[in-house]
């Protein structure tokens, strides 16, 4: 492949979101300007982040639209500043809060994509809807990109490096900029320490994700982190040194002087929060430890390997196999564990002629001939379409039957019965009451079947996200009697959702 088209999704996919900005508003004499203006917001949210001001709610942005407008002495009535305004929140009707999309060609398979975004999110830190407050927006990942980006920062610097950078520009007199870059590792301390938040409610949430090899190895590692951490402190101190002596060397300089305390003010604030980020990563690591300490039972369970989760899902689905060699040597202590002369799979390979049509036809034949059971893959499509129809009745009266899957149309109907996952998740529902908490996390690390199906119906449907927050639990009438739905006989029970008290 020519060199030109060596991560091409990759680029297009950070320049979509530029390409996208502002793009179709109906904003009249405005639309050659929409672009400067919300990227004039987006940069103010972002230091207001980095200020800890919470002022980030939809009635702020719109008065920080107002407010570019008038600066870049422009002149727009409310209809246009309330459309700028929904613009950047989300894409078409409020109702329906749909989040951006925009194709792009991956080289690899050949194929148009479509890439879905958003540029602010809700910042959970600082929203309180059930204290009636409104929600706090935040930039997403996307926008964050787009500010570093601006400044020619292809990716974010390490807290190090940034620190390093810092320096360089302080030993250089270089005040100025060396107070806009603490505002960059400012955002990256508070993202890190985002990240690290999400993992503590995980890890008490769900202790599973401790037995992942990445995280074992950082309670491992624990005194080379806290190295890590001591070597940045010092950075810090040499920092506030090098500005000491700037300012003992320009006493006489006024102007020197305030760049110098903004700086140092700056400096200050950039500590104490990478100092609550290394006491909360620390903090982490402990609550680790003590977990695998006082439950040692707990590990034990999970820990023992799954083929059908482990080897099956996580390694053959994901990555697949670059040879008929590693299936031979995975399978064959399966069905031949001396591997003499029972059955070994090297001759069954031998005797198979690879041709597709050939080899599916041998398969089916050798199933039907020795009941060889091959692992079946979900098709989670027909699953959150049968579902979907489930919650849109969630979302209309609160609460659904199981006796009702018999008053659904006959095409909704046979959806159920196609995938034996679909019923399943019926009595995973049954367990314990589930708060919704998927919308802002990444589908590899939901461990519970039910989160799976809200995280994809979420993903298919944006108007189910409304369910972000709210808690969905099962009543059970035991005078019910068990009616007959498929040659299944099922006891019904209701599947309910409310806010969270």
């Amino acid at each position: 492949m020519n060199e030109s088209w060596e991560g091409f999704a990759q680029r297009m996919q950070r320049l979509n979101p530029l390409f996208e900005l502002g793009r179709g508003m109906e904003v009249g004499e405005l639309k050659p300007h929409i672009q400067t203006i919300l990227m004039q917001v987006l940069l103010t949210i972002f230091y207001r982040e980095l200020n800890d001001d919470d002022h980030r709610s939809k009635s702020d942005i719109k008065y920080l639209v107002e407010d570019s407008i008038k600066q870049m002495k422009l002149l727009a009535d409310e209809k246009q500043i309330e459309r700028i305004t929904s613009g950047l929140l989300y894409q078409g009707k409020e109702e329906y809060s749909r989040p951006f999309e925009a194709l792009y060609y991956d080289e690899i398979r050949q194929s148009w994509e479509t890439q879905v975004f958003r540029y602010v999110t809700m910042d959970e830190l600082y929203t309180n809807l059930e204290m009636g407050g409104s929600i706090v927006y935040k930039l997403t990942d996307v926008s964050q990109e787009m500010i570093f980006m601006s400044r020619e920062m292809a990716e974010e610097f390490s807290i190090t490096i940034e620190q390093l950078y810092s320096m360089q520009l302080i030993k250089n007199g270089n005040f100025r900029k060396a107070t806009r870059n603490l505002d960059h590792l400012i955002s990256r301390v508070n993202r890190l320490m985002a990240k690290e938040f999400s993992f503590q409610k995980e890890m008490i949430n769900n202790p599973k994700i401790l037995l992942m090899e990445e995280e074992m190895q950082r309670a491992d590692n624990r005194a080379e982190i806290e190295k890590q951490f001591e070597e940045e402190k010092n950075h810090f101190r040499t920092i506030s040194s090098m500005i000491e002596k700037t300012k003992r060397r320009n006493e006489e300089d006024d102007l020197i002087q305030k760049e110098l305390i903004l700086l140092q003010e700056k400096i200050g604030h950039t500590r104490q929060l990478h100092d609550r980020f290394a006491k909360l990563v620390i903090q982490n690591i402990s609550y680790e430890m003590k977990l695998k300490a006082e439950n040692p039972s707990l590990f034990w369970e999970t820990s023992l390997v799954s083929f059908r989760e482990h080897i099956y899902e996580n390694w053959f689905m994901k990555e697949g196999f670059s040879s008929f060699d590693m299936i031979d040597k995975l399978l064959s202590p399966l069905f031949s564990p001396k591997n003499d002369f029972i059955l070994p799979l090297d001759w069954i390979w031998g005797e198979q002629e690879f041709d597709e049509k050939q080899l599916t036809e041998t398969i089916e034949e050798e199933e039907e001939a020795e009941g060889i059971s091959h692992q079946r893959v979900t098709n989670w499509d027909s699953v959150i379409k049968a579902w979907s129809y489930v919650f849109q009745y969630l979302q209309t009266y609160g609460e659904f039957s199981l006796a009702d899957l018999s008053t659904l149309p006959l095409e909704v109907q046979d959806l159920w019965v196609e995938e034996s996952e679909t019923i399943d998740l019926w009595m995973m529902f049954d367990k314990k009451p589930l708060k919704v908490q998927v919308l802002y996390r990444k589908e590899e690390i939901l461990s519970d079947e039910r989160e799976i199906l809200l995280y994809k119906l979420m993903q298919e449907y944006p108007q189910f996200q409304v369910f972000e927050g709210l808690r969905i639990f099962t009543e059970f009438d035991h005078r019910a009697e068990p009616f007959l739905w498929y040659q299944m006989k099922i006891t019904p029970f209701k599947i309910c959702v409310q806010e969270e008290k």
